[in-house]
């Protein structure tokens, strides 16, 4: 598998949670950077060694990257088509904040080429939205959801986050109950985390709201376990659910089991050829940069800020802490040795023994051979897993 990630890092406002590299007030930068984005995908498609036959994956992440013109999405999509080559059932995503939807925006959406749409619901509870900072309300949201569906969207997924201050595990339990009545495809669910330098982070430091407590956060989670499997979806990944393998998020398992992607656009990440590779977080200096490309043509990777060229005990460690995220089928032991050419125990026989004696996982029997995978106590307590392998 290989995809590609476009960063879109505009706002409208910056949410109260938000930590991601994203700016509101720049609309102005808009065609400059699409015009740097068409130039990054181009170059990279020239100089770049090695790259897989084709792109299974496109994924339009931000960010808002529903602020973006329809006529500019679909150009970026048969551009990756034309220097890349994309498979003919390319999963093509896109994610999309309610409040700048309308049914006439998806509609093109869906004409351009985008066939999985993501819609950043976060909650449908009025209070929720408003401490969060987002510029939707729950009408908008649900609208955004069944406009969708009416259009011929096949694929939609909906984000929620749980662990809000002042939610309730009722308030949890009616979110779950609004998502699922609405039908989506796929839903990922996401703890709040509260992150340094953000508003919400802040308020709590002053002591003017309450966190969550860890235990009730725990505890909607495994009501959130509980009542998907109940509502006929698959826990497939930490935070994440399908209704069947075929909705499962492609691009997302191309990170979950280490395998490459490219990253275009300010702050994006890519991991190609051994190498992890980081562009500059501002959009000024990432427009510069690409400028500056195209009167001098050089460079392999003319926005980065850092390349690292991972040892290939560092590439097995990441295969395993990311690949453990997946609680369907974990991490195969045969893909494991035909990738490395040693068993999982052979490298991490410590490391397992550990997590298994605390049964926090476990071996799984499959077509191809035995998986190492989660159980459910492994599962809410994921990160002493993964930092088994860092």
């Amino acid at each position: 598998m290989f995809g590609i990630y476009l960063h879109i890092p505009f706002c409208r406002r910056r949410c109260n949670y938000c930590d991601f590299i994203t700016y509101a007030g720049k609309d102005e930068l808009m065609p400059g950077y699409y015009a740097a984005l068409m130039s990054e995908l181009q170059h990279q498609a020239a100089t770049l060694q090695d790259l897989p036959n084709q792109v299974e994956t496109i994924f339009f992440g931000g960010g808002t990257p529903s602020l973006l013109k329809v006529e500019w999405i679909e150009a970026l999509i048969d551009c990756v088509r034309s220097e890349y080559g994309l498979a003919d059932k390319a999963e093509i995503s896109l994610e999309a904040n309610p409040g700048t939807l309308s049914p006439e925006y998806i509609a093109r959406l869906l004409e351009a080429g985008v066939n999985r749409l993501s819609i950043g619901v976060q909650s449908f509870i009025k209070r929720d939205l408003a401490l969060l900072g987002r510029i939707h309300n729950p009408f908008q949201a649900s609208d955004a959801i069944l406009s969708a569906r009416r259009v011929g969207f096949t694929n939609i997924s909906l984000d929620l986050i749980f662990g809000i201050p002042g939610q309730s595990l009722a308030d949890w339990q009616a979110n779950l109950q609004q998502a699922v009545a609405l039908r989506p495809d796929h839903l990922s669910l996401y703890s709040l985390i509260l992150e340094p330098g953000t508003r919400l982070y802040d308020d709590v430091q002053a002591g003017k709201i309450q966190p969550v407590s860890e235990d009730l956060s725990a505890d909607m989670y495994e009501l959130a376990m509980d009542t998907l499997v109940q509502e006929g979806f698959s826990h497939y990944e930490i935070s994440n659910w399908a209704r069947g393998e075929a909705f499962e998020a492609k691009h997302n398992k191309i990170y979950w089991k280490n395998q490459p992607y490219l990253g275009v656009g300010a702050g994006a990440y890519g991991s190609l050829n051994g190498v992890r590779v980081a562009n500059t977080p501002s959009i000024e200096d990432y427009i510069h940069k690409i400028s500056d490309l195209r009167s001098n043509g050089k460079g392999t990777f003319p926005a980065a800020v850092e390349t690292i060229k991972l040892d290939p005990y560092t590439v097995q460690q990441e295969t395993m802490m990311l690949g453990m995220r997946l609680t369907r089928e974990g991490v195969s032991d045969f893909e494991f040795r035909n990738r490395f050419g040693e068993a999982i125990q052979d490298v991490f026989s410590k490391e397992v023994k550990r997590i298994i004696a605390r049964k926090l996982a476990e071996w799984g029997n499959f077509p191809d051979g035995p998986h190492l995978v989660l159980t459910r106590g492994g599962a809410l307590l994921g990160n002493q897993v993964f930092q088994e392998f860092v």
